[in-house]
């Protein structure tokens, strides 16, 4: 929520015309509060459009004098009232010889230069600039859309310091390796892979055992034997 505004529960008598009666009244009585109460100042102070919320009704009362029903609502809104000792902050929107002027709706402030003579933070703002002040008294009037500030100044404010970007890139010593210069071509070596060639396996060579069919049977007779 707006520093500016506070929530807080009221209760107004309102009245609705015959041709807006419905079976569902709520949504006719929040359009007629807000008809009658956002956007401008009543006896509470200024409250803020699109803020109202119902809490309850009373029971509807015909007004035959000029017809329609009446009903005591209770509802929250956003009500802007500044009150003294109150602490603020604005940006000075102009600077006159009455003093520094500074609108924040829904409030336009006053810093009176007679009450800061003297005062270097006073003499050393300039247009845009931010401050903070503390109300000295405020005035309005009910159906008014501004509500006037008297203000002592507090203090100026600095604005923040813009931080520089942090950089992305790296060192140059982390960023690239340099790879080794050689100053001729002698320091330079080459390296050639030879791929190493296995041995294939020696394989026990088999005896081939001899056929029958190949062997030759010597069936001659051999001398001295009968």
């Amino acid at each position: 929520m707006d520093p500016l505004f506070e929530r807080r529960e009221l209760s107004k008598k309102i009245h609705i015309n015959s041709k807006f009666l419905q079976a569902n009244i709520q949504g006719s009585i929040l359009q007629q509060l807000k008809t009658n109460y956002e956007g401008i100042c009543s006896s509470e102070g200024f409250i803020q459009p699109q803020s109202i919320t119902i809490l309850e009704w009373s029971m509807g009362r015909c007004n035959y004098k000029i017809g329609g029903v009446d009903y005591v609502v209770k509802f929250q809104a956003d009500i802007c009232l500044p009150h003294q000792g109150q602490k603020f902050k604005a940006q000075v929107s102009l600077k006159s010889k009455m003093g520094i002027h500074s609108e924040t709706l829904p409030i336009k402030i006053l810093i009176p230069r007679d009450l800061h003579i003297g005062n270097e933070d006073f003499e050393n703002l300039k247009d845009k600039d931010e401050f903070e002040f503390e109300v000295i008294g405020s005035e309005f009037k009910q159906q008014d859309k501004t509500i006037y500030v008297l203000g002592r100044l507090l203090s100026a404010l600095k604005p923040n310091p813009i931080m520089p970007l942090v950089s992305t890139n790296m060192d140059k010593s982390e960023e690239t390796l340099e790879l080794p210069k050689f100053s001729s071509e002698s320091d330079q070596k080459l390296v050639t892979i030879v791929p190493v060639q296995q041995e294939p396996d020696k394989k026990k060579r088999k005896l081939k055992k001899p056929s029958i069919d190949n062997v030759k049977i010597d069936e001659s007779p051999k001398e001295g034997m009968a």
